[in-house]
């Protein structure tokens, strides 16, 4: 994978953060945006790292199969991710205390975090150098989690439906080229 799929696929896997932080602009969290970064880019760079060395240690045991199996787990989630835009939302009972505290926070990151496991779980499947992929996927997502904080008041709610159906497509299509074996 060369660098140029790596930053595709930061920005795939952070479209979930940005997609999330305009929710949590919109509540008045302004007070809590560097909390909020730090807690989603630390969890952002950890988790798919963990996700590489699980995916590296199985591939010993699946070597003739690794690109077919990362490429179905790409795959499959990006169909997850378009699907999963089309659930009705369940409105957040809790108070924006909890959910600006380190705990919330990490918590949230965590869920939100889940398709970088298996991305990086995919990817261990193959030769990725993960310290390179875990710096983009952080980056991004630093990036658009604060992006998303500053904005999050002046967008619809109906955005981040569109922004989690394109992230959906472009995992797809990287499932595909990682299949073939193109790169750019």
């Amino acid at each position: 994978m060369d660098i140029l799929d790596m930053i595709l696929l930061g920005i795939v896997i952070a479209s979930n953060n940005l997609a999330f932080s305009f929710g949590l602009g919109a509540l008045g969290t302004k007070a809590y945006h560097l909390r909020i970064v730090i807690v989603f880019t630390i969890v952002e760079f950890t988790i798919p790292l963990i996700g590489l060395f699980i995916g590296r240690y199985i591939s010993s045991f699946i070597e003739n199969y690794a690109d077919l199996i990362g490429s179905i787990i790409l795959i499959g989630l990006g169909f997850y991710t378009i699907f999963t835009s089309y659930k009705t939302k369940k409105e957040t009972t809790e108070s924006l205390e909890y959910i600006t505290s380190v705990k919330g926070l990490l918590l949230i990151a965590l869920g939100l975090s889940t398709d970088n496991l298996l991305v990086g779980f995919s990817l261990g499947l193959g030769d990725v150098n993960p310290l390179k992929l875990a710096f983009f996927i952080a980056f991004f997502s630093m990036v658009f989690t604060f992006v998303g904080l500053k904005t999050g008041k002046y967008i619809k709610s109906t955005f981040g439906k569109y922004v989690q159906i394109f992230a959906g497509v472009l995992l797809i299509i990287l499932g595909i080229i990682n299949y073939l074996g193109f790169s750019f």
